[in-house]
Order: structure tokens, then sequence, then C-alpha cells
């Protein structure tokens, strides 16, 4: 159901991966904008279904394409995460979704509808094709490439399931105004053991830093572009660039570093083998956690073969760095091909994901014993104790994913692997065993699927005592999340990474954490960086790896739920505190730093803080509240590095929404 959605939809998702932008939150004006969109919508169904059966443009088809295409941005729909959209890109992708997904339903459904032939495939790619260029969304090379991989998913999902569009857009894009949609086959509850120790208040139990403590390394998003050439175009029209045009580009302020750049480009070979050589030369890693992601950005031109090579590459470079260190990976969105899709078990060889998994465990076999063999080939997920008394569980954390198309043939395709989770909580419960959990997205990214995360919230407050440590990437954010009860205490903190890519506007990083010997809590962590405008200065040399910070000294020594959830009090209270991690957040990046962060985007990075469930803001709001009642009682005149974003203001999109709806 989503041939158009995965160029439309996904074609404007298709990077998956948190760039540097403030969320608009629609409030007063949700109700208005989602009823313009849906009239828009209604309006531009009914001319494309026309057109399709006719071939006839009529004036009012035309107009409303052309002022569908002038009002989105070219690259940030393609690039940035739906959420972080700014409203005239959200407003289009909503309106799109809603309008094409009815096409479709109509084409295959009805009675004589265009998909219902032996030709449906070449009309579906045509179709696909057309609403590209009609709609000016990328060029002919990334749609077509998109179109050609995703086809074949998008066909066997529109024609086994039974969604409906205000469904499918409302999960789509759960936050924002375009959430309507209210199907109860997708809220569901998970089953779980209510005998564990009541929590009356903030998990407080976590012991302090010591000497004592192990260290664990991670390295999450590296997304190796196996094509980055230095010198080459790095301001591209694509959503990838760094790879092509070095005649023309080498030598001016378009080309591309030798170590990497901060534009839309990912990681070269050299920049990874020198991070896992600082790394091994800093530290002494008991284990290294990989977060996901180690396929690059460059989602048109996927392959079966290009994405095993360099999965493969990566794996084998860990092990030669770190002989005898065990390596804990899981899975990123960016993995398989088709991007983002992960089929459930059952579905036909061309359309599944088991080639994936099963490549994976011959790569990731060397680390983990075989009776993780069952979980990794059933749904890449595993649990290993690589210790008496502990145990990690590394979840497949695409089952929550609202770009993985899978989630629209069925939302219980999902509630498996989170009852296995339950399950072996409770089997590390019984046996005294302390936990860590690895999961490439965060449970509140705004992409992460609310019923999903809510379920696997609950999990994490019924298995409080027994968890000691969460570890996300995804975001490129090198961040923390606090996990809440439903009574709103602290429960746990997830720890996110960073990422090693470049992609976009960042410096490199990576993470050491000091893990408690004996409870495996997190007592501090350390994040090491390369600053990329200083590196690609001295392309002969390499990188001048440091110490960027360390947790403790610059923001508390208590890092249990309970003192983490009181330092975003003092954030929301000491701007200059929230402004100081926001820094560390974007890994201290000229291009961040030279926009700065304004309130909002300090507001949305607190917000992101105190978000493990992205439909529950109540400790979010009260926090940005408390934050602009903070920064009000600040000087006028203070410099504090932020500038004012650039969003189109509700009344213009409302007068351009308008405007579309003139001469039909």
């Amino acid at each position: 159901m989503k041939c158009l959605i995965v160029l439309l939809c996904g074609l404007i998702a298709a990077s998956a991966v948190n760039l540097p932008g403030i969320p608009v939150e629609f409030n007063l004006e949700d109700k208005v904008l989602s009823a313009i969109s849906d009239d828009v919508a209604g309006r531009l169904e009914q001319e494309y279904y026309t057109f399709l059966k006719t071939g006839v443009e009529t004036p009012a088809f035309q107009k409303l394409t052309h002022q569908l295409a002038k009002a989105h941005t070219k690259k940030d729909i393609f690039t940035k995460n739906l959420p972080d959209l700014e409203t005239r890109d959200s407003f289009v992708v909503c309106t799109l979704c809603r309008s094409v997904v009815n096409v479709l339903i109509r084409s295959v459904r009805e009675e004589g509808g265009e998909l219902t032939g032996d030709n449906k495939a070449a009309i579906m790619k045509k179709i696909a094709m057309d609403v590209c260029r009609r709609m000016e969304l990328q060029t002919e090379e990334v749609c077509e490439g998109l179109i050609d991989s995703n086809l074949p998913t998008v066909e066997y999902i529109m024609r086994n399931s039974e969604i409906d569009s205000q469904t499918f857009c409302s999960l789509f894009m759960e936050v924002s105004f375009c959430n309507t949609g209210k199907n109860p086959a997708y809220n569901w509850t998970l089953t779980v053991n209510d005998n564990g120790v009541e929590l009356n208040g903030p998990k407080t139990d976590t012991p302090s830093h010591s000497a004592n403590d192990i260290k664990i390394c991670q390295f999450s998003d590296i997304h190796h572009d196996p094509l980055y050439e230095p010198g080459s175009l790095a301001a591209c029209a694509e959503p990838m660039c760094c790879q092509r045009g070095k005649n023309t580009t080498e030598g001016t302020s378009d080309a591309a570093g030798y170590w990497g750049d901060y534009r839309d480009c990912d990681l070269p070979w050299h920049s990874f083998e020198s991070a896992l050589d600082h790394a091994a030369k800093t530290v002494e890693c008991k284990y290294i956690y990989q977060t996901g992601d180690v396929v690059d950005h460059m989602v048109w031109g996927t392959s079966v073969k290009k994405n095993t090579e360099v999965l493969s590459k990566v794996a084998n470079q860990f092990t030669k760095v770190f002989p005898k260190t065990q390596v804990y990976p899981c899975i990123g969105n960016h993995e398989p091909h088709p991007l983002n899709l992960f089929s459930p078990e059952g579905v036909p060889d061309e359309v599944n994901t088991k080639w994936l998994y099963e490549h994976l465990y011959n790569d990731w076999s060397k680390w983990l014993p075989a009776e993780t063999k069952e979980t990794i080939l059933k749904g890449g997920y595993y649990t290993v104790s690589p210790e008496k008394g502990f145990r990690i569980i590394a979840l497949n954390g695409n089952d929550c994913y609202t770009d993985n198309f899978w989630l629209y043939h069925s939302g219980n395709d999902k509630i498996p692997q989170l009852q296995w989770f339950h399950d072996t909580l409770l089997a590390a419960e019984a046996a005294g065993e302390h936990v860590h959990v690895l999961n490439h997205i965060p449970s509140g990214s705004g992409t992460c699927w609310s019923v999903w995360a809510r379920e696997y919230n609950r999990c994490i407050t019924r298995f409080h005592k027994t968890i000691s440590g969460i570890f996300n990437g995804h975001s490129h954010k090198d961040e923390l999340n606090v996990h809440y009860s439903e009574e709103g205490h602290a429960t746990a903190v997830s720890w996110n990474g960073g990422a090693l890519t470049t992609y976009s506007n960042k410096n490199p990083n990576y993470r050491v954490y000091s893990v408690n010997a004996e409870t495996y809590d997190v007592t501090n962590h350390q994040t090491y960086i390369y600053e990329l405008n200083e590196a690609n200065k001295k392309p002969n040399e390499q990188p001048n790896w440091f110490l960027e910070y360390e947790f403790t000294k610059e923001f508390t020594e208590d890092l249990s739920p309970a003192g983490i959830d009181k330092l975003l009090d003092e954030f929301a209270e000491k701007p200059d505190l929230m402004r100081k991690y926001w820094r560390f957040r974007v890994t201290s990046a000229e291009p961040q730093l030279t926009t700065g962060c304004d309130r909002n985007c300090l507001a949305s990075s607190l917000c992101r803080a105190a978000t493990t469930v992205n439909n529950q803001k109540e400790r979010c709001e009260e926090l940005k509240e408390r934050l602009f009642e903070a920064l009000d009682k600040e000087p006028e005149d203070k410099d504090d590095g932020a500038a004012v974003l650039s969003v189109l203001s509700i009344s213009s999109l409302l007068a351009l929404a308008l405007s579309m709806r003139i001469g039909f």
C-alpha cells in the first residue's frame, strides 16, 4: 500500500536519520491544518484518479500539482526525519500521503482498477515516476532507484493489507497534525508479568564511579560509504554526496574533505579505521557495543551485494583491531535492501528479510554463541550472557520504525519480539542477572511507533531492578533519554552513542562507558571526537582525536535514573547548562555552533531527553515551560550563540493551503 509512499513518503523519509532542525509543534492549529490537508488531498485524489483513467490533465490538476511541487523544500523533505520537517513540508507530505494512498487503494481494490491487471508492476512504476517528476521530489536517478528496489515489497503489502489511508498516514506521521486515524487493530497490549518489585519513586540505587569500573566502548551509526571520494562534490542535489564530480570540484569550496565532510556525506573507510585505532590505543574496552547503521545513506543505490560487502568489511575490521574483545551488535534501519524494510516471518522469499539475518549471523557468529542463531534468523535479535550474572539483550528495534513499511502489513506482526523481550527479562530476573539492552532506535523517537514504544516502556518499568543500562543510536546525537513509569517515576536511562558518520553537520564521535563491575550500572561516560575542519587541513596526518567531555565532570556524578531526572530539572532552570548539553549533543560541530540554538531548539533538545514514548509529553511540557521562564529572565542582550530559525508562519501556511483550493 505504499508504492507511492515509498516514492512519496518513502522518498520523503528515505534517510531516516535525525538531522539538525527544530521539530515544528502544531497545537491549536492542528485540526485546522488537518482539515485543509484533507480537503486538498481529496481534490488531488480525484483529479489524479481521473488523470489515470482518461489521460487528461485538467487545469485544476495542473495548478494543484504545480503548487504542491513549489510548496516544499527539495532536499529537506528527503534527508530530514519526518518529525523534524518544517511546517510547509509536513503539510505537503501529509497531503500527498492521504491522496496517493487513496489513489493506490482505489486502483487495486476497485473492479477494473489500473493495478489489477497483468501489467500492474509497470503501471505502478509509471505512476510513481510521474508523481516524482510532477512534484519535483528528487532527481530521476534517485526516484528510479527507490522505485525499482521497493516495488515488490510495496505491491505485496498493498495487496495483502486492509489498512486505510487515514491509519497509514497517521502511523507514518505520528508526531504531526496528520495523525487522525484510530484503527483498533493497531492498539494492542502486551502481557506483562505483575509480580515485580513495586516502584514507589524514581530509581536511585546506581553506584558511584570508581577505579574498579569496567570499560564498554560504543560505536554507532558508522554509515561507511564505499564510494566516498575526497575532493568530489559535497554539495549535490541528491540525498547523499561526496561520490562524484571530482574533475570539476577538487580545490573548490564544494569539494569533499579527506577525513569526511559536514554536508550530506557519509564516512570514508580511512576515517573508520582511524576511530577504531584510536580507541584501541586509548582505552581497554572489555566489550564493544555496535548499535546499528553500518550501511550508508545512498538509499536509492542499495543492493544485497553492496550492503553485505560493507557489513562484512566493517565486522572484519572490528575483529582485526580488537581480536580479543567481544563485539555485541544490533541492527540499524539502513542494513537491509531495500532500506528500512524488515519483513515478518512467512512472507515470500522475494520480499523476505531472512537473507539479511542469515548474513548477519555469519558475520556475528565469531562473537556470539550458537544458541543465538535461532532468534537472529527469526528476526534479527538475540540474548547472550558474557559472564555469570550479566546478560545482554540486543533488539531489532525496527519493529517500531514507522518508515518500515511492513508495519502497515499488520501491527500484530510486531508483538512476538516484544513478548520475547519480556520473557527474557523475566528469566533474567529469576536468575538474578543484570541486563544491558541494545536497541538502534530510541523508543521516544518521533519515528518509533507509539504503541510499540508504550509497551516497550511498560517492560522497562516492570524490570527496573533487572535492567542496568540501555544503549541506543540512530539519532546521530550524543544524548540521553529518561524512561518514566505511568506514575511519572524515572525508571531507567537510555544512553545514545551519537555517530561515527559526519552525516550531517557533526564531528565523528565514539563513546566509552564506565560500568560498575558488579551491578553493571553506567557510572560515567566519555565522548571522543575529532574536529573535522581541522582534520581536513592535514589530509596526510591522522585526525587529532581528543576527549570532548566527561559526563560526571560536566553535569552530575549521580547517573541513576533519579539523578538524571534531577539533571533535567537543572537544564530547565539553568539555560547555560542546557546550552552546554546541546553543544555536546551536536559534537561541537562548527556548522551547528555557527547556526546556534535558539529557545525552541533548546526546548526541543530538552524534550527529547524527557520523552521515551512520542505521544507522552507530560514531563516534556513541564520542563519546557520552566525553561522558557528561565530564558525570559535572562538579559535581553545576552548572546547565547542562538540564531532564529526561519519557519513558515501558520498564517502563511494557511494562506498557501487555501490558495490550493481556488480554481476547482
